[in-house]
């Protein structure tokens, strides 16, 4: 086996960091996988699939989410630079494999407690940044919560990525996108309140008109 190969990757060995849990008629999880110098993380599914209007009959919801890493980096959204992808069929069902790179050196959203009021505002600015780029471009997230905005510093300046795309889908219009991804977030995260969260929604206002 290689690394260019299905059975490499769903066989290779590592640790659970979100282990198998069934839904959608099927599971899937996510395995912390040594891979020299990096971590990759590797997705394994089986009959976890989903359906949209070019996909009627099902979809691995890994293959929508290596579709959405894709159109990320197109869009200079940050994410997991995406390293592999296959699926196969088996008697068992539809299996699917995804392989990310580690975000380095990133820690979620939900994590950022002890930051003063300068940074908590560069935060919000970047974090209303990259969420203007993804709904400028008619994408919603879907499940938009703290711990799927991940940060970084680098000095005194943020910058945010974006994780868990397995719900990504585009919307008819940005403004469909942005509403229903700002009100998950508002509900689901308590870093950025009050005037942190006005920031973040006038960078998100002014980024999601450059689009």
């Amino acid at each position: 086996m290689t690394k260019g190969d299905f059975a490499y990757w769903w066989s290779a060995p590592g640790e659970w960091v979100e282990p198998p849990n069934e839904r959608r008629n099927g599971w899937s999880g996510m395995m912390r996988v040594p891979d020299g110098e990096r971590i990759l993380y590797v997705k394994r599914q089986r009959n976890h699939m989903c359906r949209t209007w070019r996909h009627p009959l099902g979809w691995p919801t890994a293959s929508r989410e290596w579709s959405y890493l894709h159109r990320l980096r197109e869009l200079g959204v940050p994410a997991p630079a995406p390293v592999f992808h296959d699926v196969r069929r088996t008697p068992e069902g539809v299996e699917a494999v995804l392989v990310t790179e580690e975000l380095v050196g990133f820690r979620a959203l939900d994590d950022q407690h002890d930051l003063d009021p300068t940074h908590r505002a560069a935060l919000a600015s970047e974090v209303g940044r990259i969420l203007g780029r993804l709904h400028g471009a008619r994408l919603q997230h879907s499940s938009l919560y703290g711990k799927h905005i991940m940060v970084r510093w680098d000095g005194e300046r943020p910058q945010a990525a974006l994780i868990d795309l397995e719900k990504m889908r585009p919307r008819l219009t940005r403004r469909l996108a942005a509403d229903h991804d700002l009100e998950q977030l508002a509900r689901r995260q308590h870093v950025l309140k009050g005037e942190d969260w006005a920031t973040l929604v006038r960078a998100h206002a002014e980024s999601m008109a450059s689009v």
